[in-house]
This record gives C-alpha cells, sequence and structure tokens, in this order.
C-alpha cells in the first residue's frame, strides 16, 4: 500500500531519494520513444472525441516537452537534499531545553489531475523529494500516457524497494470513494480546472484539500512602458502556449495607450494569433 511504501520512502537517505529521482529524470530521456508512442494513442482518442485544441495541446507531450522534464527533475533532486528534517526554527526553552521546528512527510498524498501527463512524473518527483506517499489519478483522456509514465516512476523507485510508494488509480474506481478514504489518505491536491478543485472540496468531508483558486495570470502595461518590449511580452505570454495554467488571461493598458498605434496593434497581433 502506499502507507507503507511511504515509510520505506521515508527510511531512505535522501541522497537516495534524489537518486530515485534523478533515475526517472533519465528514463524520460532514455524511453522517449515509448512514452510518445502511448502519448500517439491518447492523442489518436482524443482527436475522435474532438476535444478542444487546448486540451489537445495539454495532453499531447514531445520531445522537446520531454527534455524540458527531464531537465526540471534533475534541478528538483539537486534541491531535495534538505526537504525533509530541515530545522526551520529553534527556540530556547530553558538550560539543555531546545524546542526545533522540523520539516517532516506529510505521509500519503492524493493528487487528481486532469490531461497533462506531463503532471505525473513532476509531482512524482516532489513527491519523492518531500517523502510522501503518493496516489495519482489522472484524466482517463490521458490513460495510455499515465500507465507508461507509472511503469517508468516504479523502475525509478525500485532500486532501493519503495516502488509501492507511488501507485496510479487506474481503475474505475469512482473520486468519490477516494475521498471517503481517510484512514488512507492525509492530503488531496486537486490539479486542473476550478471546476475541478471546487468540486472536490465540497466533496470531501474528511480529508483536508490543498486546491489553488481562480487563475489571475494579469499583464499591466504602463504609460512609460518599453512599447516594443511590451508587444513581445503580450505575445509571448499568451500565444506561445495558451494551454499553460500561467498563460495570460487579462491585459490591462493605460488609458493614454488607447488613442495611438499600439492598442490597434496589440489587437491586431492578438486577432492574428486567434485569440
Amino acid at each position: 500500500s502506499a502507507r507503507v511504501g511511504s515509510r520505506l520512502l521515508q527510511a531512505l537517505r535522501p541522497e537516495e531519494r534524489a537518486e530515485c529521482i534523478k533515475i526517472l529524470a533519465n528514463l524520460l530521456e532514455s524511453r522517449q520513444s515509448e512514452i510518445l508512442a502511448a502519448n500517439s494513442l491518447d492523442l489518436e482518442a482524443a482527436s475522435k472525441k474532438n476535444l478542444a485544441k487546448a486540451l489537445l495541446s495539454r495532453l499531447s507531450l514531445t520531445p522537446a516537452k520531454l527534455k524540458s522534464l527531464s531537465s526540471g527533475l534533475h534541478q528538483i533532486a539537486d534541491d531535495s537534499l534538505n526537504n525533509v528534517g530541515r530545522v526551520l526554527r529553534r527556540t530556547r526553552l530553558a538550560t539543555d531545553l531546545e524546542l526545533e521546528q522540523i520539516t517532516v512527510p506529510i505521509g500519503v498524498l492524493l493528487v487528481i489531475f486532469e490531461s497533462r501527463p506531463d503532471s505525473l512524473p513532476q509531482v512524482a518527483a516532489l513527491a519523492m523529494s518531500s517523502a510522501n506517499g503518493l496516489l495519482l489519478k489522472g484524466g482517463k483522456e490521458a490513460s495510455h500516457s499515465n500507465k507508461y509514465l507509472m511503469v517508468l516512476v516504479k523502475e525509478a523507485l525500485e532500486k532501493f524497494g519503495a516502488s509501492n510508494a507511488i501507485s496510479l488509480v487506474s481503475t474505475r474506481e469512482d473520486v468519490g470513494d477516494l475521498l471517503s478514504m481517510e484512514k488512507h489518505i492525509d492530503l488531496i491536491i486537486p490539479r486542473g480546472s476550478s471546476d475541478l478543485v471546487r468540486t472536490i472540496q465540497e466533496q470531501s468531508k474528511h480529508i483536508p484539500v490543498l486546491g489553488h483558486a481562480e487563475g489571475i495570470c494579469h499583464v499591466y502595461i504602463d504609460k512609460d512602458a518599453d512599447v516594443a518590449k511590451a508587444m513581445r511580452i503580450i505575445r509571448d505570454s499568451k500565444c506561445d502556449y495558451p494551454a499553460a495554467c500561467n498563460a495570460m488571461e487579462t491585459l490591462l493598458i493605460h488609458e493614454s495607450l488607447l488613442n495611438g498605434s499600439f492598442f490597434s496593434d496589440v489587437c491586431s497581433i492578438l486577432h492574428k494569433e486567434g485569440v
């Protein structure tokens, strides 16, 4: 179970947990063809269902995405050595008596995510770095990608006998059933749309939920801004990867810029990009 596996993960030295993450990072590149083959099955099924372009973009894995993902995991591994057991605060209460606040694992996490299969290795690496057991519930549209990526996660953990610490809930088990497993799950983290987050928060009665609010990705162009630079920022923040969770959602422009060519140029470039 994830609970038993999490204890094995906690018993590992920080260097061993970091090595698991690095093994996973390397597997993302060495098994690229297998990952993309699994992902192509999901993309084919999604295309037949006429999924929105933004959803297809989130669902899609590419060699560039996998390389970036691998690089990110190496960074997580390097930063993970002091995640557990770090003293945050120390107070001397009396002679030979000190009170310490120390970072410890939470226990077993349930992460529910939509569409994006690249979330799986990211979240798995973060769980390894913090020595938390992990249950993952992904969207059915990414089932083939998620299943193969989980094979790689298990392979990375296997070296130190902690392969049970992270599992993919791939059965037809209803999310509602998972939300009632307070004896087995310590924290739920929904990662996806605001509707998903609200639903999980409303349905989870006994397990705490760590959820995000509505997106607030704003860009503000001041009257004294470098308009050429501002134009590049506007285009990049919205058009480079619109499906990203940090893509621009609201553009605010100082009123003094509305009457010149800048505003019409902004409208023109956004219209050209299909915004």
